[in-house]
């Protein structure tokens, strides 16, 4: 009896040292850090990510801000979404379904709420989106490439403002991709609409919001930054401030000497953008109030060529993208605020806007739908977009 009890007994201290082990394998390997490489870029969530029976979890809106996506939370129903400019993934937490452009599917691993933050499983959204991921067990390694997995010929024109984003853009990812290529040509925020409405090009760029008409013609808009309209004058011009009315009075021609509103005696001359502009078509509706420019205006087609008029002229004023703004011309203040980053954002500045790129109806087409996704990523909004003179998007 007493044999068979101490038996008992280290057999029960055996199992509980091996339980003791596995559970303190389980923690170990559930603390270990995983590695998370984006398009090569090791990255750090402020959430790291781990392994859930086998699946790698990851913070659902850090990935999307890296790949150029949309976040949407409902506390309602506890729903994420996840929008890209091709697909819309609806996780629900702690379900097994989850939806890609409305189509249920299956998890094996459900997303989940940790530290604030939602959890998704990386291969089942990245695999939804189109891209690659694997997991390198060697090195704790889950990686995922979208950028860098980009082949074929895409087409840009329209607005000479977007043109710039657009095109050093085109050139970074042409850069990651040896089987990729991409043309950016300007014309006007017109002939985007129109060339994208046409299918001679892939994606219009355009720098004011799509009218009912361009809707109903079918155009879809994405917005890819955010800018702000400067009234520009020669740097030697004293005026450094005019009021709405003023600025208004100005390009309608009813004032038409710079002594009426402070500055010296001396004809305004004005210069404008030429008819279909993006630029021209948001200042006609965020200032002009219905006003046209006045027929003295000389037109110009492009942001540079503004810019390069008003430089040469003392007494010219005209307005332009704070993208292309720089020491040639000086600003002046609108209502007392200077369109800069901070005024455009809070919206205090009057003349502030969004930048766009457009497709003719949905995307269907993985490489526009990437290149769409690449403008509105992290990565480009921070290296291109701010470095370019543009504002980043405001994703809160």
């Amino acid at each position: 009896m007493k044999n068979q009890l101490k038996k008992l007994l280290t057999l029960t201290l055996i199992v509980i040292m091996l339980t003791s082990m596995t559970a303190g394998t389980v923690a170990a390997s559930a603390a270990s850090p995983i590695n998370l490489r984006i398009d090569g870029e090791l990255l750090t969530p402020d959430v790291p990510a781990f392994v859930d029976n086998g699946r790698t979890l990851v913070p659902m809106r850090f990935i999307a801000e890296v790949l150029g996506a949309d976040v949407d939370w409902n506390s309602t129903s506890r729903q994420a979404t996840f929008e890209t400019a091709m697909y819309t993934v609806v996780f629900t937490i702690d379900s097994n379904r989850y939806t890609v452009n409305g189509a249920s599917k299956t998890l094996d691993v459900p997303a989940q709420i940790v530290e604030g933050r939602t959890m998704v499983p990386l291969r089942a959204f990245s695999e939804a989106i189109g891209a690659a991921v694997d997991f390198v067990a060697s090195s704790n390694t889950a990686t995922v490439d979208y950028f860098t997995k980009m082949t074929g010929t895409l087409k840009l024109s329209g607005s000479t403002t977007v043109q710039p984003i657009a095109q050093a853009a085109a050139d970074y990812l042409i850069s990651k991709n040896s089987g990729l290529s991409i043309t950016v040509a300007g014309g006007g925020s017109g002939a985007g609409r129109n060339d994208a409405l046409a299918g001679t090009v892939n994606i219009g760029m355009i720098s004011s919001a799509l009218s009912e008409q361009h809707i109903a013609d079918g155009l879809i808009s994405h917005t890819i930054a955010n800018d702000g309209i400067a009234l520009i004058v020669h740097p030697g011009n004293s005026v450094s401030n005019l009021t709405d009315e003023q600025a208004q009075k100005i390009f309608a021609g009813e004032i038409s000497n710079w002594s009426d509103v402070g500055g010296s005696s001396a004809p305004i001359i004005l210069h404008t953008r030429e008819t279909g502009s993006g630029t021209l078509d948001a200042l006609s509706s965020l200032l002009m109030k219905g006003e046209a420019v006045a027929d003295r205006a000389t037109p110009h087609a492009s942001s540079t060529l503004i810019k390069q008029a008003v430089a040469r002229e003392a007494n010219a004023i005209g307005f332009d993208s704070i993208g292309f703004v720089d020491s040639t011309v000086k600003k002046v203040n609108l209502g007392g605020r200077e369109a800069n980053t901070a005024n455009v954002l809070n919206k205090s500045y009057l003349l502030g806007r969004e930048l766009y790129v457009c497709t003719n109806g949905e995307v269907t087409d993985a490489m526009t739908a990437r290149f769409i996704d690449f403008l509105r990523s992290e990565y480009c909004q921070e290296n291109i977009v701010e470095k370019e003179g543009y504002i980043q998007l405001n994703r809160d």
